[in-house]
């Protein structure tokens, strides 16, 4: 079918750019994410309107709200926004008009071919969602994705890329996002080259590559956030990922932070940290304290959905390549607890040989002691604790951890990792000492280096055998 549209919308660079991935070869999921106003919904709703006049069939345009896509989406695609015209020409509608073409009751706009363009929230309802994971689809838009921040969502959107089976259409999903913390899973599969999936497609936006279709006053203003709000600037007018306000670790800076990792000696002090979990990840770091009190995060060991019996292998493992014997192994204490009569974790873990130590739980003191080990430098001008860079989810929690509301605590999210450092850094373990800088036997920091150990084991024994009472 061929109709006559006079549409006067010309589109930018980015979208341009954005257009040519979404018909690349081989791409099943597009993302064009960055700065507000740039122009991201109007790019994918015109994008689904030209697959659906070119194949038919029915496509899907999902936002986690009703109330949002009603009020955002569901406007620039039929009414247009900001002097902009919809971004479906109403010549392309059944009976030519919006009056005609959209049909309140079933939510959906059908056009003069046939396809249909369905509005649906991904709101929690079990009975809107059972309706989506019916459906058999062309291609579909999900507006905002960046607000499905739960994994739960994750799974429903794996989910909805299975109702992707209308082999009469392109077989795509279509996606645009502001930018949130780096550990979103949008961020994780798009944006991080190391976790970013073969066949998905990023393309950023700034709001000066749609300069030219915003009013100059409008992008004077938001200019100016760079230096009124610096987060607000570089979060919602450059588009980058982890700028945000209410972060809890503001002096976090990968650049001083986080450095290539060396050989250990095997003098120095090392203890391990576990955060146990089974749906969510079970964490075990590994710290490394040096003679000048330096700490540096030297491995991590992240997993879940595994067995205790997997996870003490691994960390036998990790401890032969490193060529370490851990002085002791914090834990949460709450792993002592016996539920149902079944044994703790903390007796399972002992179990497969791995000894462990309950760590001190003050998570407000924690943080605050992190806070100082990030900000504090030692006489080399370089911070108190150092990251090896292979430890990545270490790296990727400490940045995206925000203020929870309300309280000096974090939100309990995404956290493993954190938290596994938090364990450790409570600890107040001795420095150790060069065995060449040692007189003889008798030297007393070597003494008291040895006492302290050997108090630690005695502690740790002791917890064993209260936990097992």
């Amino acid at each position: 079918m061929e109709a006559r549209v006079r549409d006067p919308f010309r589109p930018n660079e980015r979208q341009q750019e954005f257009f040519a991935a979404c018909d690349e070869p081989g791409i099943e999921e597009i993302l064009i994410d960055g700065s507000i106003r740039a122009g991201k919904t109007q790019a994918c709703c015109k994008k689904l309107v030209a697959w659906a006049w070119q194949y038919g069939g029915r496509y899907l345009i999902a936002r986690r709200t009703y109330r949002e896509l009603r009020d955002s989406t569901q406007v620039v695609f039929l009414r247009g926004e900001g002097g902009l015209p919809p971004a479906c020409p109403p010549e392309l509608l059944r009976g030519g008009s919006v009056a005609t073409g959209y049909r309140a009751s079933d939510d959906a706009v059908f056009l003069q071919n046939g396809a249909e363009i369905m509005f649906r929230s991904l709101e929690n309802d079990p009975g809107a969602l059972a309706k989506l994971r019916n459906l058999s689809l062309n291609a579909a838009f999900i507006d905002q994705v960046e607000e499905l921040d739960d994994d739960l969502y994750l799974q429903l959107y794996e989910e909805l890329l299975g109702r992707l089976s209308d082999p009469r259409g392109p077989g795509k999903m279509l996606l645009a996002a502001n930018p949130g913390p780096v550990d979103h899973w949008i961020y994780q599969r798009f944006v991080d080259p190391d976790t970013a999936v073969a066949w998905a497609k990023r393309v950023h936006v700034t709001l000066m590559d749609n300069e030219r279709h915003l009013d100059p006053r409008y992008v004077d203003s938001r200019l100016r956030t760079k230096y009124s709000n610096p987060d607000y600037y570089k979060r919602f007018i450059l588009g980058e990922w982890g700028a945000f306000g209410g972060k809890r670790f503001k002096a976090w800076n990968p650049v001083l932070h986080v450095t290539k990792p060396f050989a250990v000696p095997d003098w120095w002090e090392v203890m391990e940290a576990i955060d146990y979990g089974y749906a969510h990840p079970f964490c075990c770091l590994w710290i490394a304290v040096s003679p000048q009190g330096r700490w540096y995060v030297i491995r991590e060991h992240y997993e879940k959905e595994r067995a205790l019996g997997y996870h003490a292998r691994v960390i036998k493992r990790v401890r032969q390549e490193l060529g370490v014997s851990p002085s002791v192994t914090w834990i949460d204490p709450s792993t002592g607890r016996m539920d149902r009569g079944e044994e703790s974790v903390q007796m399972e873990l002992a179990d497969q040989m791995i000894y462990t130590a309950r760590a001190q739980n003050d998570r407000l003191g924690g943080w605050a002691r992190l806070d100082e080990m990030l900000t504090t430098l030692l006489e080399d001008g370089k911070p108190w604790l150092q990251v090896f860079e292979g430890c990545r989810n270490l790296i990727r929690e400490l940045p995206s951890a925000k203020v929870k509301d309300g309280s000096d605590d974090i939100d309990k999210k995404n956290d493993h990792a954190l938290d596994s450092l938090r364990y450790a850094i409570m600890s107040r373990p001795p420095l150790p000492v060069d065995p060449e800088e040692e007189e003889d036997d008798t030297d007393i920091r070597s003494l008291f280096a040895r006492r302290r150990v050997a108090q630690r084991e005695l502690e740790a024994e002791q917890d064993l055998y209260l936990g097992a009472l």
